[in-house]
């Protein structure tokens, strides 16, 4: 081929551009006629001939399903005598890598819209021993769903053979023609894996077809109804509804003692409930408790705990909100704790509250006697100063006056005399906190009452009570 090159290109060169658009056309109706894919790999190293497009593929089968399905139904209300069989499938886990699942428990219910549900079968399964690294996620799956024991379940059944055949004595007691199982959208591709699992695993021929229970349902709003029927999403929300999720005798016993709505009878039996619900107007149906759970009218839908089961909390019923502002308080507005718990009265003083005015105080020198001169040891250990724990104390000393630390949030004044301040700040190395408290131990202060700031038209220029 590369000699055939050699000698054909120069001729290729040569030739006029008319005669060269004949072979290019004649090239390209070859390569849209016999496109040549098989050297070509994707990026898994298969051949691109090879591929398959599955979801156009399934699509297609669904809707040829539904087509035969319809075809087969009597005109007009004649359809709500058919009786469908519905399907649902517990599994431990799903395997990663196209392994596929280990199912545990298997439901099947045959329902009609006239009679409602006429007959149940439901199993658990032995799913055998889980792969090595997927204990964790095989119980953890049966913790959160349906809490159906891994390994020892005395309830499973492992005789492949029997349950097989009980199955399809139940779908077919003649033995021939298979009935369809339908299943929902999101669990066909699961149900069809573990039925060739169970028929694998009892050595007989898989005679079932599962079908999409979701169609089934657009199609019986379809064959009543003139109008459009309804779309998949909202099928999935009549057939997901929490209505029914708790309704007494709706799953099996052992779900029924778990509590949970995990069950492979318990939402088959929803999904009746459901669609009976909702086709109740379209095919005017007379609704009895097969089609719909009994509520009895004097039956209260709760339940009693033992006495047992209940255990006392000793600690304080009520704790000390946080300081901060909540979301329910409006932005700016002050928080007051109640008074009974107030943070004073926790630290051992009493307080008294004021909420007059734009600016409530709370101050615990409402109940003190004014007093001009006492010196540091004589005031009382509930209107002691707090001790200065920031370096720039002295820095706040400015003017001869400073805010009464701890003593009503800044309200009133300290007044120092100037030999005092002298002594406080003679020395120009860095002084200590601790040496400052020192200091001031020794010294007398002049403590001005408190004065309230909305009795007074106008304030001295110097003091700090303001608002």
């Amino acid at each position: 081929m590369a000699d055939v090159v050699k000698l054909a290109h120069p001729s290729w060169k040569a030739m006029p551009e008319s005669e060269k658009q004949e072979y290019e056309r004649q090239a390209k109706e070859l390569k849209r006629s016999a496109p040549n894919q098989a050297g070509r790999l994707d990026c898994k190293g298969r051949p691109l001939a090879d591929r398959v497009d599955t979801e156009a593929v399934m699509a297609k089968r669904r809707l040829e399903e539904r087509k035969r399905v319809v075809a087969a139904w009597p005109p007009g209300i004649g359809v709500v005598q058919e009786k469908f069989l519905l399907l649902n499938i517990q599994s431990l886990c799903e395997l990663p890598d196209g392994m596929g699942y280990m199912p545990c428990e298997i439901g099947v219910v045959e329902y009609s819209l006239q009679d409602g549900i006429t007959r149940e079968f439901h199993r658990f399964i032995q799913p055998g021993k889980p792969p090595l690294g997927y204990r964790y996620l095989c119980q953890s799956t049966s913790d959160n769903t349906h809490q159906i024991p891994i390994e020892g379940f005395e309830l499973a059944e492992g005789n492949y053979h029997r349950l097989w055949l009980d199955l399809c004595k139940f779908a077919s007691p003649n033995g021939r023609n298979f009935p369809p199982l339908y299943s929902q959208v999101t669990h066909t591709a699961m149900c069809e894996w573990c039925l060739s699992w169970l028929a694998e695993m009892a050595e007989e021929y898989n005679s079932f077809h599962v079908y999409e229970l979701d169609g089934l349902v657009q199609d019986l709003y379809d064959h009543a109804t003139e109008g459009p029927p309804p779309s998949m999403s909202m099928v999935a929300s009549i057939l997901n509804t929490s209505v029914f999720d708790y309704e007494d005798g709706s799953s099996c016993e052992y779900h029924a003692s778990k509590e949970v709505k995990y069950c492979a009878l318990g939402t088959i039996k929803r999904f009746c409930f459901s669609i009976s619900d909702s086709m109740a107007q379209v095919y005017s149906l007379n609704l009895t408790p097969r089609h719909l759970p009994e509520r009895p009218e004097n039956k209260g839908h709760y339940t009693i705990l033992p006495s047992d089961a209940f255990a006392l909390d000793r600690r304080p019923m009520w704790d000390p909100p946080s300081r901060q502002r909540t979301t329910s308080q409006p932005r700016g507005a002050a928080y007051n704790p109640p008074p009974s718990y107030g943070r004073d009265q926790w630290n051992g003083v009493t307080a008294a509250s004021t909420s007059d005015g734009n600016f409530p105080a709370r101050d615990i020198r409402l109940h003190a006697q004014p007093s001009h001169s006492a010196s540091s040891s004589s005031v009382p250990e509930t209107q002691a100063l707090r001790k200065p724990t920031t370096p720039g104390f002295v820095a706040q000393l400015s003017g001869a006056v400073v805010a009464g630390l701890g003593r009503g949030r800044g309200r009133g004044t300290l007044g120092l005399t100037p030999e005092q301040m002298r002594s406080l700040t003679a020395t120009t190395q860095p002084q200590s906190v601790g040496g400052l408290q020192q200091k001031m131990a020794g010294m007398t202060v002049h403590t001005q009452p408190y004065m309230d700031y909305r009795q007074h038209s106008s304030l001295p220029p110097h003091s700090t009570n303001r608002p």
